[in-house]
């Protein structure tokens, strides 16, 4: 049995491009041979969905869509995730397609994630079997039939139920494949994780056992793919490149396993292991999906980036540059009296590195006039937060004329420390569509800007070298008023990621337990800013603004 494996980018409600997409894959598959084609969980139309789950005519347009699909001439079985409603609920479902016709529906056993509980339903069907395992969980019996394999097929999260095969009564019920259909949301080491547990479940079944993922961005979250084959051993056959769309197609028969098309085994692969390199590596690609699907599925071109001379904003012009190409991506640099020279002059260099157009505008003229304007109010009160927000939310206003003007988008450059510390300014730094470093800690920010300059310096080495700083003042830097960024990052790492008490955190970090109830107390004050930003494109577990939903008014 030849069997292709799908692995696409879907745009969120875009049925008929989701449509022409997967049939196109079906229709090439179906011409090299295969007998069944597999698409991810909600390929069809695309996830997170939200509240257009709810809109009464959009299930409609989805199986509408199906039939569509199924009608096309094609000599192959087709299994493709869809949102679908029986009676009164919606399921996260999977159709297999037929012969010209839906031959199945399969709902997933229990949605599980915060982007699902609020719209599907959990399953109570006889499309799941009445066998129990040792806990008294219902595990899916979600069998097909194709071509004298037996293949039992796991949306989501339902692949956990499958710890064990019991549930089958005798030997000739146990499947001879497992097809895990996912949409895995990309976070850090994700990737190694889901291959060792892939790798761990064939072995333990003695079961060979295929993913396949959807890819792509949507907004704040990532879609990493991970479509992958791994034999009974749970050795890794075959793995198709994260962030990325592809087609992989292969032979299974349950006494010979997986082989090529040519009828030659196919060679085990290393699984893949974590490190701190492989980590950036997939940060900087997932952040570069997740600007292009942004730009592209909302039909935006341009972006203006404010250029400080720091290293976030240097990052950023630089996924930018590789996300959209350099003629798309215009840098403001707004030095005021408070700059330093590198605070233009390595704006410039760095626009210069990456082709970017860059132009600068002073603020001083601007800066002076406003505090004229106030000066009857402020009278001599000494100098304050005040007059350093000011500059800052001058540089917003330039920033959003000039995106206005030129039918632009603006990107946020505030990172993950920052946001969690409020050391930014509202409607100034934290300004923009989309914050690409809001789920990157500042210490993971110059991993990145080391990996952009992997093979060349793009990004001024006087950039990372130099000390973090607003410039809002005269010799400001940011350890003036946080702790340097490698402690700050390990203490906020477990308060927001592991929701570590206190004072084991101040012994797991080796600091004294004042520095970390200073900075729990600096997160919890500064909510009010985080349910004010732009959306943060998910990288982690944790996402300040998607994960780590806390109450605006509360004492704890």
């Amino acid at each position: 049995m030849k069997i292709a494996i799908c692995q696409i980018n879907p745009t969120v409600g875009d049925i008929a491009a989701n449509r022409d997409k997967i049939a196109d894959n079906i229709t090439s598959a179906s011409l090299k041979g295969a007998d069944l084609v597999l698409f991810g969980e909600l390929s069809l139309s695309g996830t997170p969905l939200y509240d257009l789950a709810a809109h009464p005519d959009f299930t409609d347009r989805c199986q509408s869509a199906i039939s569509d699909i199924s009608e096309s001439e094609n000599d192959c079985m087709s299994i493709i995730g869809l949102p679908i409603r029986q009676d009164d609920d919606l399921f996260n479902s999977v159709s297999l397609l037929s012969g010209g016709q839906e031959v199945a529906r399969f709902f997933k056993a229990m949605p599980v994630s915060r982007d699902e509980l609020p719209y599907f339903a959990g399953i109570d069907s006889p499309e799941f079997g009445d066998d129990d395992n040792d806990n008294g969980e219902q595990l899916p019996a979600n069998i097909i039939n194709c071509k004298d394999v037996r293949i039992l097929i796991a949306i989501g999260d339902d692949i956990q139920y499958l710890s064990s095969l019991d549930c089958f009564s005798s030997k000739a019920e146990r499947p001879d494949l497992i097809i895990h259909l996912n949409a895995k949301r990309f976070a850090r080491n994700i990737i190694e994780e889901d291959a060792e547990s892939y790798s761990t479940l064939a072995r333990e079944l003695s079961t060979p056992v295929i993913s396949c993922g959807i890819t792509g961005g949507s907004v704040d979250t990532i879609f990493h793919g991970g479509s992958a084959i791994f034999d009974k051993k749970g050795d890794l056959l075959l793995r198709i490149s994260n962030f990325t769309e592809g087609m992989a197609i292969v032979d299974f028969t349950p006494d010979k396993g997986f082989t090529g098309l040519d009828g030659k085994p196919i060679d085990k692969k290393p699984l893949p292991a974590a490190s701190k390199s492989a980590s950036t590596r997939h940060t900087y690609k997932a952040l570069v999906m997740a600007l292009k699907d942004y730009f592209t599925k909302n039909g935006f071109k341009r972006t203006t980036i404010g250029l400080s001379g720091g290293i976030d904003s240097a990052v950023v012009a630089a996924i930018a540059a590789d996300a959209l190409g350099h003629q798309c991506v215009t840098g403001i640099t707004m030095p005021s009296r408070y700059s330093s020279d590198g605070s233009v002059t390595d704006s410039l260099q760095l626009a210069a590195n990456l082709g970017l157009t860059c132009h600068e505008l002073p603020i001083e003229s601007i800066y002076s006039a406003a505090l004229e304007t106030l000066s009857p109010i402020f009278g001599d009160s000494p100098f304050s937060v005040a007059e350093e927000n000011l500059q800052s939310r001058i540089r917003g206003t330039l920033l959003m004329a000039v995106a206005n003007k030129f039918d632009t988008l603006v990107l946020n450059t505030s990172n993950k420390s920052e946001a969690a510390m409020g050391y930014g300014t509202l409607y100034g730094d934290t300004s923009g569509a989309l914050s690409l470093l809001g789920d990157v800690y500042k210490t993971e920010v110059y991993d990145l800007a080391e990996y952009i300059n992997r093979n060349g310096e793009i990004i001024p080495l006087s950039i990372i070298n130099k000390a973090p700083s607003a410039e809002l003042r005269e010799n400001q830097k940011d350890s003036d008023t946080l702790p340097e960024y490698g402690l700050l990052d390990s203490i906020l790492y477990r308060l927001i990621e592991e929701n570590m008490p206190p004072m084991e955190c101040a012994i797991e970090c080796n600091t004294s337990i004042d520095t970390v109830v200073w900075v729990a107390r600096m997160l919890k004050l500064n909510e009010y800013k985080r349910w004010q930003m732009p959306p943060i494109v998910s990288v982690s577990r944790t996402t300040l603004t998607r994960d780590r939903r806390m109450p605006l008014i509360a004492k704890y």
